[in-house]
């Protein structure tokens, strides 16, 4: 037989290499519908917590970079002794503030300041004595302007009696903006009596790790000190762990919050994204949405589950510790038993493992298979501790690819911002009260700061600038915000096809596999209608195999428009010479 030559025509990538699938999650991610869905839950996220920051008390917000220093006792193993350190830090500012209630005259003993500052009372009045102190200085700025203009017009050299006039407008310019630029600072430096909200420094923590995160992909720096693996651990463990073991009240009611809008918004994006994922088809957000929200209970407890097992656990274990109070007796009950103690100290570990390792399956579960908590626990650490390091590859390639794509997001948005910036500016050249371009106060040039997020002077700009600048920060804030909503996006739709693969791998189970409602009847195209026959009865058209009309012309019809119905099968006692039951 003669060999032939067989030619491979292309080459399927996603069988051959499964990962290849992750490729997709940048164009799952950012449909509109995703993207909505995570702009709406970074929004009610945000607005929660800065209502909880809203509500708090001023002596128990956060000190100025309050996470990063207890990002530095952690890392000196010393978590205990920053307590001590954060009420040092909090005093010194209540002392400043009563210096400056001295200052401006608004108390006049250091008792009354210093209990004015206590819980930063008198901060209008503060406010007040700055702006009236700024009035007098630009008053005297002006005076003295005038008295330098008009010895600059006694000038009898034309070109004297231009350069000095050119160098009192200089002065005067100089002054003006030094004038503004003390009191803003001031100003500023008594806000400071009022902390920094503790979701607001939480928040900006949070995001200053996800962006070290792309720079370190970016840079290939996985182990640096602001490497991936070193902002991926604030990430996930300094910040969270600081607002816990700090602010555990706050901690608790920012996380039912979250668990909320995430299971509800979180849940509608996987569940779009696995729909998208298997059958390549998009559903509406509303169908989303209102599977989310019959999830939501699931959604919800999938990751708290297994906290309470630990919780249980551990309470158990203490609770029988407790025989080891006994005199005597009781150290040898406790080595006795301490067999049971290691037992469910093993238990613990493996939950724990599991819930770290297991928890971005979790929701792609429910999303996908449309189950319970219970089951996106079994299957989460079912194929964690089947396929660990597959799973880990898959992480890091989602991490990688995410990290890429983020950039790509982060540069596409900067360079809206300046253009936008740059083509507005160009058109709004006049001054604000300082002195310094209306348009740089009310948003300073991003190409100039390098950050999305603009800082606003409100002190510097009169009423309709303060007012104009406040809608432009509104807007740009949206803009910047849809970064973030990618970022939602992205990490839903990238662990839903991590699920998808990992379910591949473990169960064999084909990735056009997805749970489907019974009421959503829009996955399909609408089919044509069928034919419908009005002249026959209905016990003749309908088939009592199946509850639907069966239309079989035969073969032969001359007729286009007849239908037959075949006759039903005869039952075994109906036809006794059938050798075949069925």
């Amino acid at each position: 037989m003669s060999d032939e030559s067989q030619t491979i025509r292309n080459i399927h990538w996603r069988e051959v290499f499964p990962f290849t699938n992750l490729f997709r999650s940048f164009r799952i991610a950012i449909h509109p519908s995703k993207l909505i869905l995570g702009l709406a839950a970074l929004i009610l996220l945000f607005a929660g917590g800065r209502a909880l920051d809203g509500m708090w008390p001023a002596r128990h917000r956060a000190v100025t970079r309050e996470v990063s220093a207890y990002s530095e006792w952690l890392a000196m193993g010393q978590p205990g002794q920053f307590a001590d350190r954060r009420a040092a830090a909090r005093q010194e500012v209540e002392s400043d503030y009563a210096q400056m209630l001295l200052q401006y005259n608004v108390v006049n003993t250091s008792e009354t300041a210093l209990a004015e500052a206590r819980y930063g009372g008198s901060l209008g009045d503060l406010k007040r004595k700055i702006l009236d102190e700024r009035s007098k200085r630009l008053e005297e700025i002006r005076k003295g302007y005038a008295a330098a203009e008009k010895l600059a017009s006694d000038q009898k050299d034309v070109k004297l009696r231009e350069d000095a006039m050119a160098a009192a407008r200089s002065r005067r310019a100089e002054y003006i903006r030094q004038t503004y630029a003390s009191a803003s600072n001031a100003w500023l430096g008594a806000r400071g009596i009022r902390n920094e909200g503790l979701f607001s420094q939480f928040f900006e923590y949070q995001i200053t790790q996800v962006n070290a995160v792309t720079r370190g992909v970016g840079k290939s720096n996985w182990f640096g000190p602001a490497g991936v693996i070193h902002s991926l651990n604030n990430f996930v463990n300094v910040g969270p762990m600081w607002l816990f073991t700090q602010h555990t009240v706050f901690f608790i009611l920012l996380t039912i919050w979250f668990l909320l809008v995430w299971s509800v918004f979180g849940g509608a994006i996987a569940r779009i994204a696995a729909v998208h994922v298997a059958r390549d088809e998009k559903i509406s957000m509303r169908q989303a949405l209102r599977f989310s929200v019959g999830k939501v209970v699931s959604f919800i407890f999938a990751p708290i589950i297994p906290l309470l097992i630990v919780l249980v656990v551990g309470l158990v274990v203490t609770a029988v510790s407790l025989v080891g109070n006994i005199p005597g007796l009781g150290p040898i009950i406790v080595g006795l038993l301490f067999i049971l103690a290691l037992m469910a100290g093993f238990i613990i570990t493996l939950v724990l493992l599991g819930l770290v390792g297991g928890l971005n399956l979790m929701y792609p579960t429910i999303a996908v298979e449309g189950s319970d908590s219970f089951d996106a626990i079994s299957r989460s650490f079912s194929y964690l501790y089947a396929r660990p390091w597959r799973l880990a590859f898959y992480s890091i390639a989602a991490i990688v690819y995410g990290a890429i794509t983020y950039l790509f997001v982060r540069m596409f948005i900067f360079l809206m911002l300046v253009m936008t910036h740059r083509f507005v500016g160009m058109g709004l050249v006049s001054s604000a009260d300082n002195g310094l371009s209306t348009w740089n106060m009310m948003w300073p040039d991003p190409s100039h700061t390098g950050r999305l997020f603009l800082t606003v002077d409100y002190l510097s700009l009169g009423g309709g600038q303060a007012i104009g600048a406040f809608l432009v920060s509104m807007w740009v804030s949206l803009v910047v915000a849809m970064l973030g909503a990618f970022a939602i996006s992205f990490y839903f739709s990238a662990s839903t096809i991590i699920y998808f693969l990992m379910r591949a791998e473990v169960d064999a189970t084909e990735m056009e596999d997805v749970y489907v409602e019974q009421t959503e009847d829009d996955f399909a195209e609408p089919a044509p209608a069928a034919a419908t026959v009005t002249d026959q009865p209905a016990a003749e058209r309908t088939s009592p195999m199946s509850d639907a009309n069966v239309l079989t012309p035969p073969v032969d019809a001359p007729a286009a428009n007849s239908a037959v119905v075949p006759p039903p099968a005869l039952t075994p006692e109906q036809n006794p010479g059938s050798d075949n039951p069925t």
